[in-house]
């Protein structure tokens, strides 16, 4: 055969071709598109020129590449409207927008995961280099750069949507005194102290992100319930509670920081107290999903140089290393995440 067959060249375009759909994502989020067809459904091309300040051609090109990948759709007439899909997620003022956590993928993860061959040929975080500043893992680098740190903390309280399933597990009811570590903006700890109208949450963050969590924590009424504590999670001692949260944290670092952290957990913790870490995980064969593979891919090229969406069962001989007793294992597959419930072992 001296052709590619059609079925074969469309699944290579659709491998190829993955960055349009982001790179389509992040330019109609920044000029605005989903949020001027809200309010004007039924526009027009021009209307859409108007309305964003592009150029007509500019803006057939955003429509096209939209329309492409699902979020707009065009009538016979040749007007557009936003899908369900984009009316729901993608708007900047809905409920539920994910359009934060667009504009962090564009400028962030996509600008640094570039360098991955780099980063594997030289083992380390190439992709940082493309963010200048201080430190050797973006969380450092961040924490120098205001806009950037308030761009990241806002697309993971986005991000952090995705955990219904976490907050919901049974084994939380019983907590009373929360400790949740690399707590980032609060998102979680506001969340659960609404789900469980007894518990008080302490958040241990760098201080950078603590002055982020207490001012939403403020905002939302909850700083009665919720105390931000300035720590370093490796470095200093973490505040005493009956339950430890690690939400998006363990599958950023190596596994022996992995490990150091279960441990700190299970030491810190009273006979009966529970770790909770809600964590991206590959499949158990490490044979996907996607999610998974992406973030494993963004740790290794930026974040940390390090880490990976681990395999739930990978986790569980660590926690059992730690010297927890029971395990229990909530998996969210759909989402590439699962929940570990570790209870310490009684005296």
């Amino acid at each position: 055969m001296d052709t590619i067959s059609p079925q074969d060249w469309t699944a290579l375009c659709g491998l190829m071709n993955g960055w349009v759909q982001s790179t389509a994502l992040g330019a109609a989020c920044e000029l605005g598109l989903f949020d001027f067809l809200s309010r004007r459904p039924g526009a027009t091309v021009e209307d859409v020129a108007a309305g964003l300040d592009i150029t007509r051609h500019g803006a057939r090109v955003l429509l096209l590449a939209c329309s492409a990948t699902g979020t707009v759709q065009r009538d016979g007439s040749g007007a557009y409207a936003n899908t369900a899909l984009a009316e729901a997620y993608l708007r900047s003022d809905a409920p539920l927008s994910m359009a934060s956590f667009v504009a962090f993928n564009q400028k962030v993860q996509q600008v640094g995961c570039q360098r991955l061959a780099e980063s594997l040929r030289q083992g380390r975080n190439a992709g940082l280099d493309a963010f200048p500043g201080p430190g050797d893992t973006l969380y450092q680098r961040l924490a120098a750069d205001p806009a950037s740190e308030r761009l990241f903390q806002t697309a993971m309280a986005a991000y952090t949507r995705l955990a219904p399933g976490m907050i919901e597990a049974e084994e939380l009811s019983a907590a009373r005194v929360l400790v949740d570590v690399g707590g980032g903006d609060g998102t979680n700890a506001m969340r659960l102290c609404r789900r469980f109208p007894e518990l008080t949450v302490t958040l241990v963050d760098l201080p950078s992100v603590c002055a982020i969590a207490r001012k939403r924590v403020e905002e939302a009424g909850l700083e009665r319930r919720i105390r931000c504590v300035e720590a370093d999670m490796f470095r200093d001692p973490w505040p005493e509670g009956d339950a430890v949260l690690l939400s998006h944290v363990v599958e950023i670092f190596a596994e022996e920081r992995v490990r150091f952290l279960y441990a700190k957990a299970c030491e810190r913790l009273p006979p009966g107290g529970r770790l909770f870490a809600w964590t991206l995980t590959c499949a158990d064969d490490e044979s996907g999903g996607l999610q998974a593979a992406k973030s494993s891919i963004y740790f290794v090229a930026v974040a940390s140089g390090h880490g990976m969406a681990y395999p739930a069962s990978q986790h569980e001989r660590w926690l059992k290393g730690a010297g927890f007793g029971e395990l229990r294992r909530h998996d969210a597959r759909h989402l590439d995440h699962t929940l570990l419930v570790a209870t310490k072992p009684g005296p």
